[in-house]
């Protein structure tokens, strides 16, 4: 909860900064790169090995004087190491806010927290949708032409509670994950990310 209020005060605060006749700027940014998982265990203290695997991801954001806030979209599929016939699609989708500064004329870092939902899919038993949360940090070299090229650290900590069903089959390569329910596990991604971004004003 102190997580989601923080979250609340910066985007007010950042919005409380922009009056009436300025809108500011828009930005829409597309993210590449790897995705790396921790390992999660089930209630039934099964460990599973996540696969490091790439993404994509796009946010659209409002830039005010000194920050920004919007929305991050993103997703990868990556699979249990050791069986690897089981399969997991995950979606994120976060609000995010974060604080900029100038490092010069051309380049911005910036620091933000993230608050949301990962949306899993697994190939193997029936999806669900948990709370997401986490920090994220970069920085952005203005291109030009409204054009900004950078590079982006973000973690995502996702509680994995959950009431699957526990699932059972007879494929000799997947009799082991039995089980995939979680109780209160916290699973952590590392996404490591290129940026474009297009920044315009209204």
């Amino acid at each position: 909860m102190k997580l989601v209020t923080v979250t609340t005060i910066l985007a007010l605060a950042a919005s409380c900064n922009v009056s009436a006749t300025d809108l500011g700027d828009f930005g829409i940014s597309i993210y590449g790169g790897k995705t790396y998982s921790s390992d999660i265990e089930t209630s039934r203290h099964q460990t599973y090995e996540l696969e490091d695997d790439s993404h994509f991801g796009v946010s659209v954001d409002k830039y005010v004087p000194e920050g920004r806030y919007g929305f991050y979209y993103s997703k990868t599929e990556t699979q249990l190491t050791a069986y690897p016939l089981n399969k997991v699609e995950m979606e994120y989708l976060l609000f995010q806010t974060a604080v900029l500064r100038p490092i010069n004329d051309d380049l911005d870092v910036y620091l933000g927290l993230q608050i949301g939902a990962t949306f899993m899919d697994p190939n193997f038993i029936d999806s669900d949708t948990f709370f997401a949360s986490g920090l994220y940090t970069g920085f952005e070299y203005n291109l030009g032409a409204g054009f900004h090229l950078g590079a982006e650290a973000r973690w995502i900590a996702t509680i994995l509670n959950n009431n699957s069903k526990v699932s059972c089959d007879v494929d000799p390569d997947t009799k082991n994950t039995c089980s995939w329910h979680f109780d209160s596990e916290v699973m952590s991604q590392y996404q490591a990310s290129a940026t474009l971004s297009y920044r315009f004003s209204l």
